[in-house]
């Protein structure tokens, strides 16, 4: 099997993540559209990473949760700190749906 290197072409990097990629759907006794299903995509989805490494980077998260292959996410992010960076970003979001404008009841009658 090919090795991505540093001189690998972005085309040559996504024909061995499509082939890794169904070798782990093989190796799961998946059929395309068994995943297409468990991650909720089109079964073209499948076929077009498979057959032309063409995918959309939503899609690709959703094969890999589907094939619970997330972990390979840990070796490039800290969870932990994305974590609390996603909580304070939650927590903006629900102070500022907390500030409702308050009307005068004079203005609805």
């Amino acid at each position: 099997m090919k090795e991505i290197n540093v001189l690998s072409t972005n085309q040559d990097i996504a024909k061995i993540l499509a082939s890794r990629l169904k070798q782990e759907r093989i190796s799961q006794s998946l059929k395309q559209e068994e995943l297409a299903l468990m991650a909720d995509v089109k079964p073209h989805v499948i076929r077009n990473l498979e057959q032309h490494s063409k995918i959309s980077l939503d899609n690709l998260i959703s094969i890999m949760r589907a094939l619970r292959k997330t972990d390979v996410f840990e070796t490039m992010f800290d969870f932990e700190k994305e974590h609390i960076e996603v909580d304070a970003f939650a927590q903006n979001i629900a102070n500022k749906k907390k500030k409702q404008r308050v009307y005068d009841r004079k203005s609805e009658l």
